[in-house]
């Protein structure tokens, strides 16, 4: 049998061209580490909540990184979307956004809901929509929209409590807010595929799931989800409808707005 031998062209320059992503990747990594250690340093622990045993920057520490960058962004619209689930009606806002540093720009969207305990729950007891201060949920998803936005153009998200202390942060001085843990059994794999496959269907951007499972039921990732809660869900998803034109709220400067944001966790 005859062997067959195979010439590869350009083998050379290949590998050439890996070492440049090498180095490339390494570069980056070093400037990723020192956005990081600056951005902790002109932040205190005031601008850090402790949420459920994670850390979580708060929108004057998300501006404070703003300026130490020069990032700019521009809150395009503000929409109120009404939506119900078996225990009833509520609404959450939904702010997006556009963040600009130099030629890089991210589009970033920050929920509040109606359903969120820390504006509609007084002493373990839900209040009733009426009693309920709808500028608070609307400022909230503006301020969270801005963490958002800020965090993901610099790559500051899932940071740990050791990188955190590592910036000089006193985590013993950060606030904490703890959810009440949830004991029910909780939904298959299956499960969670098929919401999420409901939510594709719906054109229910990724965003306003996950932020809305985490401000509205209190849960971090699907797998927390309890069965008994999963109908409750699903029925939300399938209501859902994107924001109507005339519930848009349009914001042409956004200075004024973030002054009087409510710091809140999420």
């Amino acid at each position: 049998m005859k062997e067959e031998i195979i010439a590869v062209s350009g083998n050379g320059e290949a590998i050439e061209q890996k070492d440049d992503l090498i180095n490339l990747a390494e570069k980056r990594l070093h400037n990723l580490t020192k956005i990081l250690n600056l951005s902790l340093r002109v932040t205190n622990h005031y601008d850090w909540v402790d949420q459920n045993g994670k850390p979580y920057l708060t929108s004057s520490g998300a501006e404070k990184i703003a300026r130490l960058f020069g990032i700019s962004w521009k809150i395009e619209k503000i929409e109120k979307v009404k939506t119900e689930d078996e225990k009833g009606e509520f609404y959450y806002y939904q702010a997006t956004g556009v963040f600009s540093l130099g030629k890089d720009s991210v589009v970033a969207v920050g929920t509040r809901s109606s359903k969120d305990a820390f504006f509609a729950k007084v002493k373990d007891e839900w209040k009733p929509l009426s009693e309920i201060d709808e500028t608070n949920i609307m400022k909230s998803s503006y301020s969270n929209c801005i963490v958002n936005g800020i965090t993901r153009i610099l790559g500051l998200r899932n940071l740990t409590w050791e990188q955190v202390k590592e910036g000089g942060i006193d985590v013993n001085q950060v606030a904490k807010i703890e959810y009440k843990k949830k004991g029910g059994q909780k939904i298959s794999q299956a499960q969670a595929k098929r919401m999420f496959a409901i939510a594709k269907r719906k054109n229910m951007p990724p965003e306003v799931l996950k932020n809305t499972l985490k401000t509205a039921y209190g849960y971090e990732h699907s797998t927390d989800i309890e069965k008994d809660k999963y109908d409750d869900i699903i029925k939300w998803i399938e209501n859902w409808q994107p924001p109507k034109p005339e519930e848009e709220f349009k914001i042409e400067e956004d200075k004024d707005v973030s002054k009087t944001n409510p710091e809140v966790s999420g």
